[in-house]
Formats: structure tokens, C-alpha cells, sequence
């Protein structure tokens, strides 16, 4: 297990589990399949666009993203990391949470500021650090960790 102080408020505490001591928990039964999921972080300008072109690859289901703060475009290093992991990345202006949440979407908050947004309730959060503007190599390790995210929650729904 880790654990690390919030991006967003910095007063909570996350905790991770780590892979291996998930598994050795045992397989989790399968859940029922939303009609979308919609990842949520700030800027909808990284993590969110990359956790839903991962859904994409993976799942049927469909996937959307939003930002509780839009950024202008979608980062640079957003694009860069897609497009070296072969990664389809529809470059679309990022939106608002209210412009795109509806009520029967299985929410999943990708950063910290968006859990912590009052408004925002995902059912889910990956505290995923904010690889924008520190370098090639956090957008590799943030598209890592939403990879590995993305899978084994695809594979936790009933097809």
C-alpha cells in the first residue's frame, strides 16, 4: 500500500493498494454495466481524454471525458504520449462536466481537484498525478497507471 497527500487540497490522504495485494484478494465478481463511463479530472486536458482512448480500446462500453475547469486544448503531452503508444486520441476541445455528465454514467474522477470538486461525485476516483507540465516522462507513467486502471475495470463488467 501507499499513500500520498492530495494534488487538490493537500488535507486528504490517498491510499493505493498495490496490484499484488489486490490479487491476492481473489477475483472480484463481475458488476453491472453502465451505459457509459465518463472520466473526470481538471483541465480535461490529459488524463481523462487518455483514460477514455483506453476505454475505447478495451470495452464496448461507450466513454466520454470532461474537466470541472476546461483547459483551452488538449496538452501537447497528451497527444505526444498517444501517439507513441499508438493510442487513438480524438484531439477535441475539452468540456465541461456539466455539459457532458448524465445521470446514468458510472463517474470515474481521474485527479484529485475533480474528486474534490463539491458537484463532482464519481464512483470511483484514481488519484492519477498530473503529468502536465513535468515532462515526457509523467505522461508516461500517468498513461501507464491508466492503463492498467482501465483494464481491470473493463474486465469487471458483465458483457
Amino acid at each position: 500500500m501507499s499513500r500520498h497527500q492530495s494534488e487538490g487540497d493537500g488535507r486528504r490522504t490517498y491510499l493505493h493498494l498495490e496490484q499484488d495485494t489486490l490479487d491476492s484478494l481473489g477475483t472480484a465478481s463481475p458488476v453491472a454495466v453502465p451505459r457509459r463511463v465518463l472520466f473526470v479530472c481538471t483541465g480535461n486536458s490529459a488524463r481523462s481524454h487518455l483514460a477514455a482512448a483506453l476505454w475505447r480500446q478495451v470495452s464496448a462500453i461507450p466513454a466520454a471525458s470532461a474537466g470541472t475547469h476546461p483547459a483551452e486544448h488538449i496538452n501537447p503531452g497528451a497527444v505526444e504520449v498517444a501517439s507513441r503508444r499508438d493510442l487513438d486520441l480524438p484531439v477535441v476541445e475539452p468540456r465541461h462536466v456539466d455539459d457532458v455528465l448524465d445521470q446514468d454514467d458510472l463517474v470515474v474522477t481521474v485527479c484529485d481537484r475533480a474528486r474534490e470538486t463539491p458537484r463532482v461525485r464519481g464512483e470511483l476516483h484514481w488519484s492519477i498525478a498530473d503529468p502536465v507540465g513535468n515532462g515526457r516522462e509523467a505522461f508516461d507513467v500517468a498513461y501507464l497507471e491508466l492503463e492498467r486502471r482501465v483494464r481491470a475495470l473493463a474486465s469487471r463488467f458483465d458483457s
